[in-house]
C-alpha cells in the first residue's frame, strides 16, 4: 500500500487527535457520571459531546487509509469500500456508546466487564489507520492480522445495527416516509414552551399542573430546566406532589406528570421521607389500575412493562435509604402483566 503524504498526515493526525478526546474530555466524563451513580439520561448529551468527535475523527482517518488502498484486499470497488468505512465507523460508534451507557448505568454487574469493549475498539481503529498508513517504519507489524479482525468486528456491528433498525421499523410499521416526514416536520418548541412557562403561576392549580407537566426529561432539555425552576419556587412542592400521588387515579394525567417528574428530579432529604410513602402509593395504584390481561393487547402491555422497568425503577432508586420499602412493587408490575410467565 502506498500512502501519499497528505493522506498520511491526515489520518495521523486524526488518529492523534481522536486519542487526546478519548483520553481527556470523554474518560473525564465517564469518570464523573460513573461516580455519581445517574439514574437518570443526564449522561447522554455530555458524553455523545466527546464520543462524536472521536469517532468522526477516526472516520476521516478511515477514509485516508482506504483512499492509500488500505482495504483493497477486500477486493471491491473503492466507492464500496468507502461505503464500508462510513457504515462501520457508525456501527462501531455505536457499540463504543452500548458498552458506555452499560458502563455508567451497570445495574447489578461489574463495571470492569464493560471497559474493554469502550478502549478495545477505538484503540484497534487507530492502530489500525496507524498501522496502515506507516508501514514503512514498522515492517514487522502483523497489519493484515489485525486488518482482518477488524472487518470481521466491523461488519458484525454494521450487521446488527442494520438487523435492529430494520426489526424496529417493521415492528412499529414506522416507514422511510414516516421518517422523512418527521424530520421535516419537526421543529423546536423550546421557545414556545418556555414564554408559556413564564406566563403560568405556580400557586394556581392549573399552572401547578401545567409546569409538572412540563418538567421532566421528556422535554427538551430547556423546557425541563425552566419548568423545574418555576416549581422550586413553591415552598410546598412537595407536600403538593404528595397530594398529587395520593389522590390522582392511576391512569390519570396528573400521576403520570407526578412520576414523570419524580423520574428526573433531584430529591433533598427532606422531600425524600417526605414523598417516600405517596410514591409507593402512587406506584400500588398504578399498578391496580392496569386493565386485566384479556383486555389489553400485546403491544399495551409491552410498551407499559418496558415503561415501568425504566420509570418506576429509576424512581424507587431515589428513595434508597428511606423506611419505606418498595420491594413488592416491581414484582407487582410484572405480575400485573405477564400473569403467567414461569421465568420470573
Amino acid at each position: 500500500m502506498n500512502s501519499s503524504p497528505l493522506l498520511q498526515i491526515t489520518g495521523n493526525t486524526c488518529v492523534g487527535l481522536a486519542a487526546l478526546v478519548f483520553l481527556f474530555p470523554l474518560q473525564r466524563r465517564l469518570r464523573n457520571f460513573a461516580s455519581r451513580h445517574p439514574s437518570d439520561n443526564r449522561w447522554t448529551m455530555p458524553v455523545l459531546g466527546a464520543l462524536i468527535p472521536v469517532w468522526l475523527l477516526l472516520l476521516v482517518a478511515l477514509l485516508c487509509m482506504t483512499a492509500s488502498g488500505g482495504f483493497d484486499s477486500l477486493r471491491v470497488g473503492r466507492p464500496l469500500l468507502y461505503a464500508f468505512a462510513v457504515g462501520a465507523s457508525v456501527a462501531l460508534a455505536t457499540l463504543t456508546f452500548v458498552f458506555i451507557a452499560l458502563y455508567i448505568r451497570p445495574g447489578f454487574t461489574p463495571r470492569v466487564i464493560y471497559t474493554p469493549g469502550i478502549h478495545l475498539v477505538p484503540f484497534a481503529t487507530g492502530l489500525l489507520v496507524v498501522s496502515s498508513l506507516n508501514q514503512a517504519l514498522a515492517p514487522g507489524f502483523p497489519v493484515q492480522w489485525l486488518r482482518w479482525s477488524w472487518t470481521v468486528l466491523a461488519t458484525l456491528s454494521l450487521v446488527i445495527c442494520v438487523a435492529f433498525v430494520g426489526s424496529r421499523l417493521v415492528r412499529t410499521g414506522f416507514g422511510v416516509r414516516e421518517i422523512v416526514r418527521h424530520i421535516l416536520t419537526a421543529r423546536d418548541h423550546s421557545a414556545e414552551h418556555l414564554a408559556k412557562i413564564g406566563s403560568l403561576d405556580p400557586r394556581s392549580e392549573d399552572g401547578f399542573l401545567q409546569l409538572l407537566d412540563l418538567a421532566n426529561r421528556y422535554r427538551d432539555r430547556k423546557t425541563w430546566e425552566a419548568a423545574t425552576a418555576r416549581l422550586r419556587e413553591l415552598p410546598d412542592l412537595a407536600t403538593r406532589l404528595a397530594t398529587i400521588l395520593e389522590t390522582s387515579s392511576g391512569n390519570s394525567n396528573a400521576m403520570g406528570s407526578a412520576l414523570r417528574f419524580l423520574e428526573g428530579a433531584t430529591l433533598t432529604s427532606d422531600e425524600q421521607k417526605r414523598l417516600a410513602r405517596p410514591t409507593r402509593a402512587a406506584m400500588e395504584r398504578f399498578i391496580e389500575d392496569i386493565p386485566a390481561p384479556n383486555f389489553t393487547d400485546g403491544k399495551y402491555k409491552k410498551r407499559t412493562l418496558k415503561w415501568g422497568r425504566r420509570t418506576l425503577a429509576v424512581i424507587i432508586g431515589k428513595f434508597t435509604g428511606t423506611d419505606v420499602d418498595f420491594s413488592p412493587v416491581m414484582p407487582a408490575l410484572e405480575h400485573a402483566l405477564r400473569p403467567d410467565d414461569s421465568r420470573r
